[in-house]
């Protein structure tokens, strides 16, 4: 014992990363911290007590608890209050009911009360806190440290609080820092006033107030006059309008040292805890929002003073990611950017797609995407990007202040299903002022679209901290703000401390809003939509002439349509959405003659009737996906050319086969009775005329002009 004690020592900055974090991703701050200060010299390691808390709970009951402590129910942060608070027998039992038991209220939208068997898992896991805690003590003493460091971020606040304050009980000359964005601002200073235990709390970004911090700190200086750290004697406002600046911030992203993952891996690696999926490493090539400095989003929780948008040269971006793939054998990359710089598809883009590097990277992304752009992403192995849809109604993205319109969203749902790449975007309601007539219209507008991916989440507008909406709150309409109640829970404080201390608010409208009940119908379409997505299809083959399109919605009234002439020219037009004024233009040129609008909408009407297409005010948008990029199930192309069979449209047959992949397709199957049947019922209702002149009118009234 005496020897492995000896051998941790020498440590002077140890940084600590807690539960209820994510398992699978080391922290990126504290790894960029922890180069920064290696290179002056200085000796700091990373500890991941996440990974120990999920062994000794088990990797399944952590990760469920991890995935249900939402944004109001706080529950990774209620765990570890027993060993910050004293708490009674009643305060447990009334956190229960009130929260976890509560029956769905207005901003708790479709997210169904605690089961009897999962409560006992949190109180399993609540139970083994003091012990995972002594634990965690012994180890950090055992490296003797002069200053630990917190990395708070959102469930970490608590189990941070109990692991500093006995710290701080039984090494009362450690230097005890917290910094993330639970110590932002107010909740930074609130923090350092309530607990005695914290010498000091960043606001902000720290890389390069940190590292000046523990030095002072080593060589007994002041820390008085570094702006963003607050210290239990110096945390009066320094801004005129009030508020609490936050640390400099970094200009030079490239100045930046490339975050040092060894701690991570190998604790990891001595671990318990294993993952199906590769390894998952990430990265960042700017902070801050270059949308949010022309228009912060409404709802967004990104402090201002941190908006600032600053990237790093293309070259560094690449070296980097080139550097942490070798270094750790990693595949799979998170970028943390709020939003992808679109000066990286002049260089970094294309130099990442030639180099071939074999990665798996997510992007967040703006979702007005050009097709290009996505198709570049798609060659430079960015599988998966978080675009920020939020809403398919324009009426609803303008009060988000999101400035995209509803087909734009839908136009990049569709050409990421197109490019293979995975759209991760939720969709939620309640903003104020907002009709509830575009909740019903998104519900009957779901099942056009259920070929491409559903959203992730579907709930209620959560308002946060540093957000406009939290900031101006009778502007947009909002009152009664309060704290979530789960915090009166976990901090027994007075409620302006609780206030402070608080990142996520409950609030009341001006003009009453029944969001539960007009959000319902959008949920059900929704929950079907994930249902039937996989089953779902809808794509088309053009061959110069005629373009066939397959329909496997659920709602398609047939499967098979074909079109010619203007119909087909218009169509393919609205691959990306065009307003009706440019798609008179397309007429007139094609037929050079005049038309009205009246008369284009006309020819467009047997395609929106359809759901083939869908428009949005002067906006059209087509739906059905060229194969070629996108290649359909094998089981879906067998369908398709049985009908072209059945119409004895062999050419196009060999067309279809051309266009796509799988060459392995039976050519000569058998066409069942029942398949010709309907084949042939579609046959006779089509309009076959190519020259304009309708054969037939069946229920699908097409106008091949």
């Amino acid at each position: 014992m005496g020897q492995k004690a000896s051998q941790k020592t020498g440590i002077e900055v140890l940084l600590i990363h807690m539960p209820m974090s994510e398992l699978w991703l080391p922290s990126l701050g504290l790894s960029l911290f922890k180069s920064a200060l290696s290179s002056l010299g200085l000796s700091a390691k990373i500890i991941y007590f996440n990974l120990q808390f999920a062994m000794s709970t088990g990797k399944v009951p952590y990760q469920k608890i991890l995935e249900y402590s939402k944004r109001l129910n706080q529950m990774g942060e209620w765990i570890f209050s027993g060993a910050l608070f004293e708490q009674s027998k009643q305060d447990i039992e009334n956190y229960i009911e009130k929260i976890l038991r509560k029956s769905l209220d207005s901003q708790r939208l479709f997210v169904c009360p605690a089961s009897n068997k999962f409560i006992l898992t949190v109180l399993k896991a609540r139970r083994n806190v003091n012990r995972f805690l002594n634990q965690c003590l012994h180890e950090v003493l055992s490296y003797h440290p002069r200053i630990v460091g917190f990395s708070s971020t959102y469930q970490q606040h608590a189990a941070s609080l109990a692991l500093a304050k006995s710290i701080k009980n039984h090494a009362p000359d450690t230097f005890i820092v917290f910094g993330g964005p639970n110590c932002e601002g107010i909740m930074g200073v609130e923090t350092v006033r309530q607990f005695s235990f914290i010498d000091a709390v960043v606001s902000g970004e720290g890389d390069i107030v940190f590292p000046q911090l523990v030095q002072r700190v080593l060589e007994g200086q002041s820390l008085s006059d570094l702006q963003g750290v607050y210290t239990r004697t110096g945390y009066r406002p320094a801004s005129n309008d009030g508020g609490y600046p936050n640390a400099p911030a970094v200009a030079d992203m490239d100045a930046l040292p490339y975050p040092d993952y060894d701690d991570f891996f190998n604790q990891l690696k001595k671990s318990s805890i294993r993952f199906p999926v590769p390894q998952v490493i990430p990265m960042e090539t700017s902070r801050g929002c270059w949308w949010g400095e022309k228009g912060h989003c409404a709802f967004c929780g990104l402090n201002e003073a941190n908006i600032n948008y600053r990237c790093k040269s293309s070259q560094r971006a690449l070296d980097e990611l080139t550097s942490l793939s070798q270094s750790y054998h990693g595949k799979a990359f998170r970028m943390t950017d709020n939003a992808l710089n679109v000066d990286y598809f002049k260089n970094f883009i294309p130099e990442l797609a030639a180099k071939n590097l074999g990665l798996d990277i997510l992007y967040s992304v703006r979702p007005d995407l050009k097709k290009s752009q996505l198709r570049a992403l798609w060659e430079a192995g960015i599988r998966a990007i978080n675009p920020g849809i939020e809403s398919l109604s324009s009426h609803v993205l303008k009060l988000m202040h999101k400035g995209v319109t509803e087909l734009q969203n839908i136009q990049l749902l569709k050409w990421c299903k197109e490019f293979g790449i995975v759209p991760i975007w939720n969709l939620f309601g309640g903003f104020p002022n907002e009709s509830p007539e575009e909740y019903h219209r998104m519900a009957d507008l779901i099942p056009s679209l259920v070929h491409v991916q559903p959203p992730l989440n579907i709930g209620h507008l959560s308002l946060m901290r540093f957000s406009p909406h939290f900031k101006d709150p009778e502007k947009f309409g909002f009152i009664d703000i309060h704290p979530s109640p789960a915090y009166r829970y976990i901090y027994p404080l007075k409620p302006k401390a609780v206030m402070n201390l608080a990142n996520f608010f409950i609030y009341g409208y001006r003009d009453h809003q029944n969001v539960k009940e007009y959000m319902k119908s959008i949920y059900v379409e929704c929950q079907a939509w994930k249902k039937i997505h996989e089953s779902s299809d809808l794509f088309f083959v053009d061959d110069g002439k005629c373009l066939f399109i397959w329909d496997q919605r659920p709602m398609a009234a047939q499967p098979f349509v074909r079109l010619s002439g203007l119909q087909r020219i218009l169509y393919l037009a609205c691959d990306g959405v065009q307003n009706i004024f440019h798609l008179k233009k397309i007429v007139e040129d094609d037929r050079d003659k005049r038309y009205t609008l009246g008369e284009v909408e006309e020819i467009m009407g047997p395609l929106l009737e359809s759901h083939l297409m869908i428009k949005d005010g002067h906006g059209y948008l087509s739906l059905a996906i060229p194969v070629g990029d996108y290649q359909p199930k094998k089981e879906a192309l067998e369908g398709f050319r049985i009908y072209l069979q059945a119409m004895e449209m062999r050419t196009r047959d060999r067309l279809v086969m051309k266009r796509t992949k799988m060459h392995d397709l039976p050519r000569d199957k058998k066409i069942g009775k029942e398949e010709l049947h309907k084949a042939m019922e579609i046959k006779r209702d089509m309009i076959l005329d190519e020259k304009g002149k309708e054969r037939r009118r069946g229920t699908r009234n097409f106008m091949c002009v």
